[in-house]
């Protein structure tokens, strides 16, 4: 199976063969003479590739990389790559991606656990108990059936994240809603969103291990806590409860209410001045 990239304005094609693929390069004659070996002239990319070599992506090296490599997704998760938070560490721009990956029972389709924003947030709005995002618990996206089910890699709309990204989403939903509910004060309730996602960085209840660095973890739980800030109005009523001799007393109840304003917030990267507002990992 061949592959052509157009890489810097060039084409240059890969040969998918036995799960393994590399780059093709034309032969070119030199003179008898010649003893000089002639440079090889590779491109400045990093081709991705599913175990099998069927090639799912492609980013550009930053200049202290080696310029051009063929590696496995796992290769790249290993390595703490990221294409889609700009602003976090790690980033390198994503350049091509594999037009057969919308194409169903294709070899680059099954790469991917396929979804819309709107799935993402009908999982993301269910309210669940802190404790359930605990790793192996029904809001661990990550490894739900209804979430990314243990796939590394999932496919929102045409655009490959890394699953466990995306699983941050949720979490920073209910977590903004609950500061929200407790505080009804909206940017405290996204501080304190994105302070729990760093004391909680490992996801574990008990211990956690706390997460201060610019990597993607950070910013996804911010890209959830913003949008759960535009998508969630609160909402206070007075309610009679039965207080026994007393009779019946009123309550103030404080809920929060899903009312679906944008996506654009999970669709968009943190921008910087939303990292000098709220990205307390940096201060």
């Amino acid at each position: 199976m061949e592959t052509t990239i157009v890489i810097d304005g060039v084409s240059h094609v890969f040969e998918t063969s036995d799960r393994k693929t590399e780059l093709k390069i034309k032969a070119e004659t030199t003179p008898s003479e010649d003893k000089k070996p002639k440079q090889l002239p590779l491109p400045n990319v990093w081709l991705v590739t599913r175990n099998n070599g069927v090639p799912l992506f492609a980013l550009k090296p930053a200049a202290s990389d080696i310029q051009f490599r063929i590696l496995t997704a796992e290769k790249l998760y290993e390595a703490k790559r990221q294409w889609f938070e700009p602003l976090a560490d790690n980033y390198r721009k994503m350049i091509w991606v594999n037009p057969e990956s919308q194409t169903a029972g294709s070899e680059s389709y099954s790469a991917y656990k396929h979804f819309t924003w709107a799935q993402i947030i009908k999982f993301a709005v269910v309210d669940r108990m802190s404790i359930s995002f605990a790793p192996k618990m029904p809001g661990d996206w990550k490894n739900s059936a209804e979430g990314g089910a243990k796939f590394l890699i999932v496919m929102i709309e045409g655009k490959p994240y890394w699953s466990d990204a995306v699983g941050q989403i949720p979490f920073a939903t209910d977590a903004y809603r609950l500061y929200f509910e407790e505080t009804k004060q909206l940017e405290a309730s996204i501080l304190k969103t994105v302070e729990t996602g760093m004391k909680y960085g490992d996801g574990l209840p008990v211990f956690p291990k706390e997460d201060f660095s610019n990597e993607y973890d950070n910013y996804m739980v911010l890209r959830g806590a913003l949008w759960a800030s535009e998508n969630f109005e609160l909402r206070v009523e007075k309610v009679r409860v039965f207080a026994g001799r007393m009779g019946y007393r009123e309550k103030i109840v404080t809920s929060t209410v899903y009312r679906g304003a944008s996506d654009q917030k999970l669709r968009s990267s943190i921008t910087q001045d939303s990292v000098q507002k709220y990205g307390v990992w940096q201060k």
